[in-house]
């Protein structure tokens, strides 16, 4: 077992609940390409799969940050309650795959009979399980996290570890598991991974002692009213930045060869945008004195570099493509490499510089909306 008491190296400790949000997100988004795919097979279309699957993951993870990361604030054993979690959705995730796989026949008929209804069923089958994922992050930040002032840099640095593994989950479920092992067996593997995560987090309980919970305002000036007027605008911010991803995946087809690969090029630069931002507001969050002015900047120009990238695209994507893979293939790559190389360009073209600025207005949005008493919400 690791010891890591109140007193060792916050380092330390950042890194060990970072590796096992890593690998939790590894498997967070292994289950979301792979429900995807499935719901691309019951419903017919990729887009209403694509909306439906990210909409009741991402709700799930929205309700369960909320639930538990109150839960967390009382919580004298986080540690224990991630372990639960984990097994939690493991468990309920190997259940959704199996029952989604099976779900055809039902959903037709419910359709026929409830008409949109019936997108309630695999609704519920996806949000479920990601309300348990929603609960990680927040209960590590709790454990982590001893002052207010602390939470930004904390919850930074989960927040990209978590991301970082998600982007791993989301190219290693497209471009591996699945066409190796099947669907099936793919989402075996993640909910191998959540009990893993749980039998570790339960046995390092005993080595890792939680930090109090926050005790210190980091602006006192700030209100109740304007910690919870930046939490809407940063949801707000949140489901313009979630039809985004739907958008940018329907874009980026256009520039690749199959809808699959393009929603897992879109999702894994989405996410390594996140991780990039995070990771950088975390690192030089204690140097910030205007987090209102930062906050509202890094959203605002989100928005409009999105509209502006949209509005600019055109033959010059292409063309960059073709130069990127011409280089690939001179440098002696493979056909896989090559492209690759131009679905890295079209990715980048698109998504990566806004999600770089939503992903540093996460640890922003934190420090402002900690309060005098709560590490894990509001």
């Amino acid at each position: 077992m690791v010891e890591l008491a109140a007193g060792s190296d916050t380092g330390e400790r950042t890194r060990t609940l970072g590796l096992l949000l890593f690998a939790s997100g590894i498997a967070a988004l292994i289950y979301q390409i792979l429900w995807i795919k499935q719901l691309s097979l019951i419903v017919g279309i990729d887009v209403y799969a694509v909306t439906t699957a990210v909409s009741a993951f991402f709700a799930g993870l929205a309700l369960g940050s909320a639930w538990f990361g109150r839960k967390a604030d009382r919580a004298e054993r986080p540690l224990l309650l991630y372990a639960f979690l984990e097994l939690g959705i493991g468990l309920l995730s190997a259940g959704t795959t199996i029952a989604l796989a099976h779900s055809g026949l039902l959903f037709v008929t419910l359709q026929r009979h409830a008409g949109i209804v019936a997108w309630l069923l695999p609704f519920a089958l996806i949000g479920t399980p990601a309300l348990l994922m929603g609960g990680t992050l927040p209960v590590l930040v709790r454990a982590q996290a001893s002052r207010t002032a602390e939470v930004a840099r904390a919850g930074g640095a989960l927040y990209a570890a978590n991301t970082a593994g998600a982007i791993a989950g989301a190219l290693i479920a497209s471009f591996v598991l699945i066409p190796a092992i099947g669907i099936r067996a793919t989402g075996f593997a993640a909910a191998g991974i959540n009990i893993a995560l749980a039998i570790i987090a339960a046995a390092l309980e005993g080595g890792i002692r939680s930090k109090p919970a926050a005790t210190r305002s980091l602006d006192p000036k700030l209100t109740e009213s304007q910690a919870r007027f930046a939490l809407a605008l940063y949801a707000i911010a949140g489901g313009i930045a979630l039809g985004y991803e739907v958008v940018w995946s329907q874009v980026v087809v256009q520039f690749t060869s199959t809808r699959t690969f393009s929603f897992a090029v879109v999702l894994a630069t989405y996410l390594a945008g996140l991780t990039i931002g995070s990771a950088l507001y975390a690192r030089w969050s204690h140097r910030v004195r205007d987090a209102w002015g930062i906050f509202g900047f890094l959203i605002a120009a989100a928005g409009l570099i999105a509209l502006l990238e949209i509005a600019g695209l055109g033959d010059w994507l292409m063309r960059l493509q073709s130069q990127a893979e011409e280089i690939v293939r001179a440098g002696g790559g493979t056909e896989l490499l090559a492209m690759c190389a131009r679905f890295l360009i079209a990715a980048l073209g698109i998504v990566f510089v806004p999600t770089v600025l939503l992903g540093a207005a996460f640890p922003a949005a934190l420090r402002l909306v900690a309060s005098r008493t709560h590490a894990g919400t509001d």
